[in-house]
């Protein structure tokens, strides 16, 4: 479902970049937002046939806050709304997959401001499964092997306003849990929902700050990142495999909100010699865990705060089994205005590859 994941944050991207102005003048500071969602775990693959009984149910409740515009981001996003919410959720399989629970901040992009309000709300955080995979107790989950897992959650809701303070809401939503292949089995939980939520904004009501944001500009940058993530392949319970990444990337702001680019990257996956070796019983050496691609990226850009959207090529691999093409979904957070930690899923399409972590340095930029 990752295929899915991808496409959506590219989709918000074009929404948000083509937002219209707002005319409200003054927001309450806080808010908290009581949600139900009722849907099931989508069958993306023939294996999640076999844990897919019931309908799936979610309780969530969020604690948010309305920027005012103090930094100008808030200001060429339309002031949303920054939060952190918990979910439990009942996926319809008590035996097999128990319980789950997820908290995650978020944050939430007004698309338009009419009588009924557009949102697209993006989240992740931490989720957790009660009844993951167990050889002995529980060899019929053949979908998620970890305990503790990465939750993204997607949302798309329309907001009616009943009065100053209170406002009622209906959406469409995506919760994905997977572990990025770092414990097998993982071919990830999907939950498609429909939800309907209930508002209630409190606190001082503050006046928006609404000024001319001057326009970035458009000069291109030069990135250099480093990343280290582990994997594991089939058969479960088997070994973890160290991965190593590098990519030295030019990027160029589009907007105030977004910037794209174009990067080379290199990949040591410790696990491929092996993979090689088990599939196409062929002689392998450590060359075969180096892989080489170009790709170009798409970055919303919140503050110190940017999403990344990527898809590549592979100029040099040994191992075909995952196709030619991969992507990256990544966070970035700025230390300051060169240093930033990344935050990035690799995938192949529908299939994770690894979870990676990094730090990269922007160098100055230039005409």
């Amino acid at each position: 479902m990752f295929k899915v994941i991808f496409k959506y944050p590219l989709f918000l991207g074009v929404f948000l970049h083509y937002f219209v102005s707002f005319s409200q003048q003054t927001v309450p500071q806080f808010g908290v937002e009581q949600t139900i969602h009722f849907g099931s775990i989508l069958p993306h693959r023939p294996l999640v046939n076999a844990v897919v009984e019931g309908h799936s149910l979610i309780y969530e409740f969020s604690f948010y806050k309305n920027t005012l515009g103090k930094k100008q981001w808030q200001q060429a996003y339309n002031y949303p709304k920054i939060g952190i919410s918990a979910m439990i959720l009942q996926l319809g399989n008590k035996e097999k997959l128990g319980n789950s629970y997820g908290v995650f901040p978020y944050i939430q992009f007004p698309i338009s401001n009419k009588k009924i309000e557009w949102n697209i709300r993006f989240g992740y955080g931490l989720g957790y499964i009660e009844k993951p995979f167990d050889r002995e107790t529980n060899f019929k989950n053949t979908v998620i092997g970890s305990t503790y897992n990465v939750l993204i959650n997607l949302n798309s809701l329309w907001r009616i306003k009943l009065n100053e303070n209170i406002s009622t809401s209906a959406g469409i939503s995506l919760v994905h849990f997977s572990n990025g292949s770092f414990t097998r089995p993982n071919l990830g939980i999907n939950v498609f929902s429909l939800n309907a939520g209930l508002a209630y904004n409190f606190g001082l009501k503050k006046d928006l700050i609404q000024n001319e944001i001057p326009k970035r500009e458009k000069n291109w940058s030069k990135i250099v990142l480093v990343n280290v993530g582990i994997k594991e392949i089939p058969p479960v319970e088997g070994p973890k495999y160290m991965v190593y990444t590098t990519s030295f990337s030019f990027q160029k702001a589009f907007s105030n909100k977004s910037s794209y680019g174009f990067s080379a990257d290199l990949f040591y996956n410790s696990s491929l010699e092996q993979l090689i070796s088990d599939e196409e019983n062929k002689t392998t050496s450590n060359s075969d865990n180096a892989r080489a691609g170009l790709s170009v990226f798409y970055s919303l850009d919140v503050g110190k705060v940017s999403y990344l959207i990527q898809m590549g090529g592979y100029l040099r691999t040994a191992y075909d089994g995952d196709g030619f093409i991969y992507h990256r979904i990544t966070s970035r957070y700025y230390i300051n205005k060169n240093l930033f930690f990344n935050l990035g899923l690799k995938t192949h399409w529908a299939v994770a590859d690894f979870i990676e972590f990094g730090i990269g340095y922007k160098f100055n930029s230039s005409k």
